[in-house]
């Protein structure tokens, strides 16, 4: 039966005792599955057949095994082999198959994983019950993200790789999150009746019902993973290929978990296998980019856009990273000389180094908990929804100590490393005896120190750090903090106003805080400015060809419409601030899209236009979404990155970039000839004519006297806040609020 192993092959440490025979059970015989790895590393005993089915007493192999007839790879037995199955083929595979196939699998999970009879009981049931509603399952909010940029629905989600029902009654279905979902359909629905969103539709069956865990990865190097649970707790290696320690298995073939070993210690890389796709947070944390695309859509017969060229000096990612595949180095789907490492190696000065908490040994798991990799029970709406964990749980912020628990009062601990509640489950961040906050992570046992902001922003405290207080407490700190101090700058510049700007580096002489009716808690979140550099990539355009085919990752049929993508400029530091869905300011990314359809007589009949949303917002660069690099530093950027410099050395195109306005430095020319600002978020009025004007001609305002918003963003906001203003671009308020106050620069 463990012929199926070759799926379930996991991770971990690779047990040194091979798995023992089950009474009554033939698969563990010398010519079968005798050296395969222990599944689990805890808990209790569990036999073949109970995770994958089939005749334990049997002692041929079709008469132990649930199926010969089925099977993911060519070399496993089985005359229908499932290579890259639609969604159609999976959802087909009769459920005996497919527990034995991979009963990790979330079409058969509650059989396996989940079970409240297996072994005894007591396994996995609200978790694998959970997982099903995730994000990373359903695609919910990714099919309603891309379906609404294109203007086929709106924000809400709608429709899931599968469908989905909440398992509670609609009374009590809490804002935020989905009570059903339909299955999302192959072809274009009949409600859909923009030409352009119904030209554009096949762009989800090739491209966005690719990556989620109710299919397996493509089977390339870095970016293999299996199925439901074994996706993430059974690891996979970069060239996807089996180190097991069963006989029976083919370890040259493409396509396979490391090991036959669950674990709860998830290594990065296995993290990378799903988030490296489009400016992927596992490549920017290890200090690593995509390249930019400089020949644009030229390749394009009529495209005339280029994209920016990387600096001449650009360090490419080392060899070493990439793997040998099929006589050539590959990683995550590109093969070498793709990813940068470097923007200038010969300054001594690396302008995208690793994010801190990477560099000194922590894990994605030693941040993102339980609740965030299992879900809370119910379908939310998008995944940052899912999300819980903010640099405060940890850190705190000026006038507050980390309360060392996630928003929805998750403790970070072990998780879950011994089985259900029978051992021990330590907390990985906690309270010393001195006060300090120190965290042990989860892949080497390191200990590390927690700054505490509070500690850092507060005079009478040891670690206080001056700069770390105008900075952090002005922009993130509490309400009573932010006030306390520019009552104190304040009350120096009535009395000395020259000392300002030397007792409170960063502001300039003079310098004084408007008095405000209320004061309220900063907005900023942490890594707006401790995201020490910041992707963005301008420009992408997609073109639907008739003239060649695709074959349907939902349905699996053949049809003509292959879209191909043209990428024109990854830029590694173009920061633009907008709001999140909790009404904090965070950096942004651009989702600019433009489409050609061509149709099967070769004549262009959508040229290069830009997608109008679900909201009706169409051009400049359409989407812009928040988004954290995950490039944090100790040291935050220059404040002279967003605001105007007080010596009049700002940096024009930094700080019009960062409000919104826009640079030219990155456009799209449709093909109505109209040039568009890809980095262009909102247009302003500078004279007060009730018109936009143009940043070019006017630089850096002193201040707006109106703004329009020309792009939308696929986020809605969190569920339980009030006020504030939706996700999006910066409004009126804030960007004068950024232009009025100017900074003396910290840095050359």
């Amino acid at each position: 039966m463990l012929c199926a192993g070759v799926l379930l092959a996991a991770s971990c440490a690779v047990s040194s005792t091979p798995a023992t025979p089950s009474a009554g059970e033939s698969c563990s015989q010398s010519q079968c599955h005798a050296e395969i790895e222990q599944i689990h590393y805890g808990g209790p005993a569990l036999r073949c057949v109970d995770c994958h089915g089939g005749n334990p007493e049997a002692l041929t192999k079709e008469g132990a095994h649930v199926t010969v007839d089925t099977s993911f790879n060519p070399s496993s037995p089985g005359k229908h082999v499932l290579t890259d199955p639609p969604l159609v083929d999976l959802a087909a595979v009769p459920t005996d198959v497919m527990k034995f196939l991979n009963p990790a699998d979330y079409r058969v999970v509650s059989q396996t994983c989940g079970s409240t009879s297996l072994a005894g009981g007591g396994c996995h049931a609200i978790i694998t019950n959970d997982s099903l509603l995730l994000n990373r399952a359903t695609l919910a909010g990714q099919l309603a993200g891309g379906r609404f940029i294109a203007g086929a629905q709106g924000k809400a989600p709608i429709v899931g790789v599968v469908p989905v029902q909440d398992p509670f009654v609609p009374t009590q279905q809490p804002p935020g999150t989905v009570a059903h979902l339909d299955g999302v359909p192959a072809q274009v629905p009949d409600a859909v009746t923009s030409a352009m969103a119904r030209a554009y539709y096949p762009i989800y069956e090739q491209m966005c019902a690719e990556c989620h865990l109710e299919r397996e990865g493509p089977k390339v190097p870095g970016r293999y993973y299996s199925l439901g649970c074994a996706g993430c707790h059974m690891t996979t290696a970069d060239d996807a290929r089996t180190a097991t320690t069963d006989p029976t298995q083919n370890r040259e073939e493409a396509g396979h978990p490391l090991r036959h070993r669950f674990t709860n210690l998830i290594p990065d890389s296995q993290c990378a296998h799903c988030h490296i796709s489009h400016l992927g947070r596992a490549l920017l944390a290890r200090g690593v980019r995509e390249k930019s695309e400089p020949d644009g859509d030229t390749a394009l017969p009529g495209g005339k856009n280029k994209g920016a060229a990387d600096p001449p000096n650009a360090v490419p990612w080392a060899k070493e990273n990439y793997t040998k595949f099929n006589g050539m180095l590959w990683e995550y789907g590109k093969p070498w000389p793709y990813f940068i490492e470097d923007e200038d190696g010969t300054n001594g000065t690396d302008e995208t180094p690793p994010d801190v908490h990477t560099a000194k040994g922590l894990a994605c798991i030693d941040c993102h908990n339980m609740r965030e990799a299992h879900g809370s029970g119910r379908a939310q709406a998008r995944m940052d929804q899912e999300l819980d964990v903010r640099c405060q749980s940890c850190h705190g912020r000026p006038g507050q100590k980390g309360k060392l628990m996630s928003d929805a009062a998750v403790t970070f601990d072990q998780a879950g490393s011994a089985v259900g509640t029978d051992g021990p489950n330590p907390q990985t961040v906690k309270t010393l005896g001195d006060g300090t906050v120190q965290q042990r992570d989860k892949l080497s046992n390191g200990l590390h120190p927690v700054t505490q902001i509070t500690t850092r922003t507060d005079p009478t405290q040891k670690l206080y750090n001056l700069r770390t207080r105008m900075g952090c407490q002005l922009h993130a700190g509490t309400a009573a903090a932010r006030q306390a101090l520019k009552a104190e700058v304040n009350a120096l510049a009535a009395s000395d106003p020259v000392a300002v700007q030397k007792q409170f580096p960063g502001l300039p002489p003079n310098f004084t805080f408007p008095a405000v009716a209320q004061e309220t808690d900063g907005r900023l979140e942490c890594f707006a400015c401790h995201n020490a550099w910041t992707v963005n990539c301008y420009g992408c355009h997609m073109v639907r060809d008739d003239r060649e085919s695709y074959v349907s990752r939902i349905d699996g049929q053949t049809r003509q419409g292959a879209v191909k993508s043209f990428g024109l400029s990854v830029v590694a530091d173009a920061l633009a601030l907008g709001f999140n869905s909790r009404g904090h300011i965070q950096p942004m990314v651009g989702t600019s899209i433009f489409f050609t359809h061509i149709d099967a007589a070769g004549q262009t009949v959508i040229d290069a236009a830009p997608l109008t949303t679900g909201e009706g917002l169409s051009g400049e660069g359409n989407v812009h979404n928040p988004v954290h690099h995950h490039t944090v530093q100790k040291i935050p950027r220059d404040c002279t990155g967003c605001h105007p410099a007080a010596d009049g050395a700002t940096k024009t195109s930094a700080v019009l970039r960062a409000i919104g306005l826009g640079t030219g430095e990155f456009t799209f020319t449709d093909g109505a000839g109209k040039v568009h600002w890809l980095d262009r978020l909102v247009a302003g009025d500078y004279d007060g004519d009730g018109k936009p004007d143009d940043p070019a001609v006017f630089g850096v305002p002193t201040a707006l006297a109106g703004l329009q918003r020309l792009v939308g963003t696929t986020h809605m906001r969190q569920p339980g806040l009030s006020g504030g203003p939706d996700p999006g671009p910066l409004d009126l308020e804030t960007v004068n609020r950024i232009l009025l106050n100017k900074v003396v620069p910290q840095r050359p």
